[in-house]
């Protein structure tokens, strides 16, 4: 869809920037349409075989398999305190999101159209992809920023330094005091190196 999206549009001298899953899907497309793409940006985001991280292959499993599970997750995630004790499990920043954010995020999962979607997205994310990305990323010569965040819990940093050393353009930046939603965490400190890497 990406692909498509960029080709449709005919869009030149893209400069694509991917987190989280995003990231990966990042990875995938340069990996199969490298003219597409001129300049790659990857903040924390799932990486070889690691998409997704753990301990999310057994949920993403159970949510792409179990009938009406992700309808039960709607309903839990509509409770203030359940979405914090979810995020506080699995923290995706530093300091706790707003609960406005975490709602409005959440809140797409009423729409039975969107749990399909994600329904799909769930059965079919596999490290298969991604480490078939990282193959051919290996004679992706356009440049690439790999800024990443080194609080991270389940995107280490081993998992970037491992692309900056698949990636024969990369730069490796860390940052500090960010964890996967570097972009939330140090939006400064990222907005920096995006203008001076450009």
């Amino acid at each position: 869809m990406i692909a498509e999206l960029i080709t449709r549009l005919q869009l030149q001298d893209v400069t694509l920037i991917g987190n989280d899953t995003g990231g990966a899907l990042c990875q995938i497309l340069c990996a199969n349409h490298p003219e597409l793409v001129d300049r790659l940006v990857l903040t924390n985001c799932d990486t070889f075989d690691n998409f997704p991280p753990f301990p999310f292959p057994a949920i993403y499993a159970l949510g792409g398999h179990v009938p009406g599970l992700i309808a039960v997750v709607d309903q839990v995630l509509r409770r203030r305190f359940l979405r914090r004790a979810g995020l506080a499990a699995v923290p995706v920043t530093v300091r706790p999101l707003p609960d406005e954010l975490l709602a409005g995020w959440f809140a797409a999962l009423r729409d039975p159209r969107i749990r399909a979607d994600l329904k799909a997205v769930l059965r079919g994310i596999s490290p298969k992809y991604t480490m078939a990305a990282a193959e051919r990323l290996t004679t992706y010569d356009r440049p690439v920023l790999i800024a990443w965040g080194t609080r991270d819990r389940l995107l280490r940093v081993r998992d970037a330094q491992r692309l900056a050393n698949t990636l024969p353009n990369a730069r490796l930046e860390l940052i500090e005091n960010a964890r996967t939603y570097v972009q939330i965490d140090q939006p400064e400190k990222l907005a920096d190196l995006l203008t001076r890497w450009a």
